[in-house]
């Protein structure tokens, strides 16, 4: 009796730590406003309207680099101001809910409330610049630039998914330090595993 209620212990101890470990995964947080990254960041699609005009129904193909500047050049990817969505939308779109919102930010200088998506612990140190920017011995890009099909894609990707095909973004990986050392443990990486690498 008491080897089967350790056993139901152990299984349930396990199942608690490996849900805690992938806490993050799936998380799709409602924004301030209904941005859609589908519509924003996905590639355009024609179509031929009832009218017999050419509209688009797919995306702009806005890079990911327009709207969160940094990820190349420091620690941060950023999130876009009031003033980058401003740039387009202070012609365009004027008819929708969701830039009439992003407007009244704007009119009251206020920068809108985004809800962080990625956010990975206070205890953890990360530097976009460092990994986007990382290259092997011949000079090639470290993180892939390709995907599954030989198709050109963004770094981003590796770890955020194809934001370009999401209505709200999800954190597609797990984002816990397991993930994060399966990706440094790989040959062709050649990246630091110690302790001080992530915490400090």
């Amino acid at each position: 009796m008491r080897l089967i209620a350790l056993v139901l212990a152990a299984v349930a101890a396990g199942s608690l730590a490996y849900a805690f470990s992938n806490v993050r995964k799936g998380y799709e947080p409602r924004q301030p406003i209904a941005f859609s990254h589908r519509r924003m960041a996905g590639p355009p699609v024609m179509q031929v309207n009832a009218q017999g005009q050419e509209v688009n129904v797919g995306g702009f193909g806005i890079a990911c680099v327009y709207c969160h500047t940094m990820p190349y050049k420091g620690r941060h990817s950023t999130l876009p101001s009031t003033a980058v969505c401003m740039n387009c939308h202070s012609n365009v779109g004027l008819d929708k809910e969701w830039v009439l919102k992003m407007k009244d930010y704007w009119d009251r200088g206020e920068p809108i409330p985004w809800v962080k998506v990625h956010d990975l612990a206070d205890f953890v140190y990360f530097d976009h610049s460092a990994h986007l920017n990382a290259k092997d011995a011949s000079g090639h890009p470290k993180l892939p630039v390709t995907d599954e099909a030989g198709q050109p894609m963004p770094a981003c990707q590796t770890c955020h998914g194809k934001v370009q095909e999401m209505e709200i973004v999800s954190v597609q990986q797990n984002f816990n330090m397991q993930w994060c050392l399966d990706c440094h443990r790989k040959p062709e990486m050649q990246a630091p595993t110690d302790c001080i690498t992530c915490h400090r």
